[in-house]
């Protein structure tokens, strides 16, 4: 009974203290002008956790077309940063979805996603 008791206030005691990404969008679209080779979009995250995130890995899922960077790797509490997303779309056809991962320290891993769309063109 007392190791119980013990778990339940180590669990109580450290849960709160944990870090967490907030995301303002995980799925973007992205306008395509008919003449566009590629496209560039930012996703913007806050740590709305009690501690510091480290973003371990962001990947995208097609490593020859799609390129992101983070541009803070270790957010602190309260701390703000965004993905920074190139993706080529040379000789590719509309509408085309590009995936990236985000992976933190503490094994999370978030899927962004990127919707390239042809412009309309109006007659």
């Amino acid at each position: 009974m007392k190791s119980i008791l013990i778990a339940l206030c180590c669990f109580f005691v450290v849960a709160p203290l944990h870090a967490e990404l907030k995301w303002e969008l995980t799925r973007q679209r992205v306008i395509v002008k008919t003449n566009g080779n590629a496209v560039e979009t930012e996703f913007p995250y806050t740590n709305t956790g009690k501690t510091e995130v480290v973003i371990k890995k962001v990947r995208g899922a097609c490593a020859c077309c799609t390129k992101a960077k983070a541009t803070l790797k270790k957010v602190p509490p309260g701390g703000k940063g965004m993905i920074k997303v190139w993706a080529s779309l040379q000789k590719k056809p509309l509408p085309l979805v590009k995936a990236l991962s985000v992976t933190t320290d503490d094994g999370q891993t978030t899927v962004l996603l990127v919707d390239a769309v042809a412009e309309e063109v109006k007659e």
